[in-house]
């Protein structure tokens, strides 16, 4: 059976090899499961949208002969993490004051179109099991809302019907892990704390598969709890785990960046896609 798996990456500087590391783990660790099961894995990489704009502003506003930069970097902190929080915001469609440089439909364009990557490799119909970071849980959860309730923006909904892929379109998503992610911060913005997305797709809810687990280092400030938020929050995720994330300041607020290193943390995905492929070993129905 094959799984197509997406890894999303978070704030910061990132390469598109920022999923290597975590791909080799979660194969070994689905080998050693359950050999029959196929991963099938792509990175799911935006951070260059976001990165040209950052160093626009780097350079428009001389930040390199700024206080705080000569040696602790802070101002480069403060460019690389919350710029692209920021720079990632659905600007009213009205007051959209650049509408062909929409960084929102940009990036959601590109995860489309790396989605499209994995079902070429996977197969359309293929199981989908998303794995995101930091920002990219926020993003994913955009992406499939979108889908969902069917509020794609321009860009990434031309590419989307363009392709015909169930699993671009969502349709076959199953799984989704959200890691050190901030979208009880970002569901601030709503009077109750928003709507979660559907895990799995909407269609695939009788077939009694699929999870959503958030999982959270307490030492992660920048990562919260999600079942809280409300009553919907409560039954879209399956459960909130805490993780400790591995290394030597794995007790500070760094910890955010540990995730993808955490064994227990693998294991756990790795078990759940390995029951999923023993309930439905012929994949998902037509």
């Amino acid at each position: 059976m094959r799984i197509a798996v997406g890894i999303v990456h978070g704030i910061g500087q990132q390469h598109d090899d920022f999923h290597s590391e975590l791909t080799a783990k979660l194969q070994e660790a689905m080998a050693a499961l359950n050999p029959r099961v196929r991963l099938i894995v792509e990175g799911i990489y935006w951070g260059d949208i976001t990165d040209s704009l950052e160093k626009k502003l780097w350079q428009r506003t001389n930040a390199d002969r700024l206080r705080w930069n000569e040696t602790l970097k802070l101002r480069s902190f403060i460019v690389n993490y919350i710029g692209d929080a920021i720079a990632y915001q659905a600007i009213p469609k009205d007051n959209d004051p650049c509408p062909r440089d929409y960084i929102y439909d940009d990036i959601h364009a590109r995860y489309a179109q790396q989605l499209q990557r994995l079902a070429n490799r996977a197969g359309d119909d293929a199981p989908l099991c998303i794995i995101a970071h930091s920002l990219g849980t926020i993003i994913s959860s955009n992406y499939f809302y979108d889908l969902q309730y069917r509020r794609m923006r321009p860009k990434a909904a031309e590419f989307i019907r363009s392709s015909r892929s169930k699993l671009v379109g969502g349709e076959t998503l199953t799984h989704f892990y959200t890691l050190g992610s901030p979208i009880a911060l970002w569901n601030m913005r709503f009077e109750h704390f928003g709507t979660p997305i559907s895990v799995p797709a909407p269609a695939l809810k009788p077939l009694g598969i699929g999870e959503w687990i958030n999982f959270y280092d307490r030492d992660d400030v920048i990562a919260y709890p999600l079942q809280g938020l409300n009553a919907d929050y409560a039954a879209a995720v399956t459960a909130d785990i805490e993780v400790r994330c591995p290394g030597p300041l794995g007790w500070t607020p760094v910890s955010h960046g540990g995730y993808f290193r955490s064994r227990p943390l693998i294991r756990r995905i790795a078990q759940s896609l390995d029951r999923m492929s023993r309930t439905i070993p012929g994949g998902l129905p037509d």
